[in-house]
């Protein structure tokens, strides 16, 4: 009786704007683009987990160089705020890769913060995508794109991560 009192006076989780953009991305994704200038044909896949309290979207390289990706999203303190954590195949060889971001007019932005460089992961609506631009930012050097995704739909069939 006490566990459906309790049930009943928790208020169902609604999931804020900031995260609930993030779940755009949800689905499977045919990705054309670059990294570092070279071509760097992907696959992606977004899901939420946890009753919609986190998103994670999932990136693995189909092409010659091996490469994956997880990056689990989270509401941020404000409702437009979004957290994020950036897991990849390079492994725990860097400081923890916690991201902070927050909506834009047609997308959203987090901001990774290294020793030597703050990396700006971009997503903005693009057609029945997205695009996804990643921007570093050296303390002595000009601002360089060093990502360049195009992320289309696609079926998710075949679709297989590490993660």
């Amino acid at each position: 009786m006490l566990t459906l009192m309790l049930m009943l006076a928790t208020s169902a989780y609604v999931v804020p704007p900031g995260l609930a953009l993030v779940g755009g991305l949800e689905g499977c994704w045919q990705v054309s683009g670059q990294v570092e200038g070279k071509d760097s044909p992907s696959i992606a896949q977004g899901k939420w987990h946890l009753g919609r309290r986190y998103f994670t979207l999932h990136l693995r390289a189909t092409g010659s160089d091996p490469y994956e990706a997880a990056i689990t999203y989270g509401a941020g303190e404000q409702p437009q705020g979004i957290g994020s954590v950036f897991s990849d195949t390079f492994g725990g060889l860097y400081e923890p890769s916690l991201g902070r971001g927050e909506l834009e007019q047609d997308g959203f932005v987090q901001r990774y913060s290294f020793s030597d460089a703050t990396y700006l992961n971009r997503f903005n609506r693009s057609g029945s995508g997205w695009r996804w631009t990643i921007t570093e930012q050296s303390k002595d050097k000009p601002p360089s794109v060093f990502a360049d995704y195009q992320l289309r739909p696609a079926p998710c069939r075949g679709m297989r991560f590490d993660y």
